[in-house]
């Protein structure tokens, strides 16, 4: 089932067919807080997410990307699946194993209302609206990869499908589309991030994410910073929201 939703996106941010976007203001401390003030952020989620999350100043920025790294705590082991098509389900490049996404246990329940959408339709029809994965240019030819498309339900309130790059190496930027009922709704940042993050399931209709970033001072391998986001599709607003903490550079 398609809906018609408008969204009210927050400045220099994208904005996408589902929801608007409000943030929360940057603190300089060294490790990610959680705020309830409200105000807007600059690199911040693009899929009707309302956050009260706050992200620190401090860290050591990837190289990659130009911004602070964020990766999971602990995951199994998973290969990128590519830009899916019919005859295309190679796997790109190297991949870390600590660069994967993890699901729960947790097994969402059908909301009554389901997309006729397998997961690789569903990446291929809108991976290519998800933006580049180094906006600068530095990398014209850098192309996003699913990393695991069983995360997908074309049934939950809120699925996702985390990318990578083709080819790319550990602390490589990540991205994660997200899904309501098997619509794509957006990725849960504007920008991708240094390293794949940690994601498990809490419920039919929320995700958490556990964002990895190296401190001032520590290499990639080393990096010991952890920032935990949850993220919940909203039925009274049909947006998702957002709780919890920023890797630094996001807020």
């Amino acid at each position: 089932m398609h809906r018609t939703r408008t969204l009210t996106a927050a400045a220099a941010l994208l904005v996408l067919p589902l929801g608007g976007l409000t943030g929360c203001s940057s603190s300089p401390a060294e490790q990610p807080q959680s705020m309830a003030t409200s105000s807007e952020i600059a690199n911040g989620p693009t899929s009707g997410i309302r956050s009260q999350a706050a992200s620190p100043q401090g860290g050591a920025d990837a190289a990659a990307t130009g911004q602070a790294p964020a990766a999971p705590v602990s995951a199994p082991t998973a290969q990128p699946e590519g830009h899916m098509t019919a005859s295309d389900t190679s796997a790109p490049g190297s991949q870390s194993p600590e660069a994967t996404t993890a699901a729960s246990s947790a097994t969402p329940e059908p909301s009554g209302s389901c997309a006729n959408t397998t997961a690789e339709q569903a990446v291929n029809e809108n991976i290519d609206k998800v933006g580049p994965a180094f906006p600068k240019g530095n990398v014209p030819d850098a192309e996003w990869v699913a990393i695991d498309t069983a995360t997908y339900d074309p049934c939950a309130d809120l699925s996702w499908v985390t990318l990578t790059i083709r080819g790319g190496t550990a602390s490589s930027p990540s991205q994660q589309m997200l899904f309501h009922d098997g619509e794509y709704l957006g990725t849960t940042t504007k920008e991708g991030i240094a390293f794949s993050p940690e994601t498990v399931r809490l419920s039919d209709s929320a995700i958490q994410v556990t964002y990895r970033w190296a401190k001032e001072g520590e290499s990639n391998a080393g990096a010991s910073g952890r920032a935990v986001s949850t993220y919940s599709w909203n039925p009274n607003t049909e947006s998702v929201d957002h709780a919890g903490e920023w890797p630094p550079g996001i807020g």
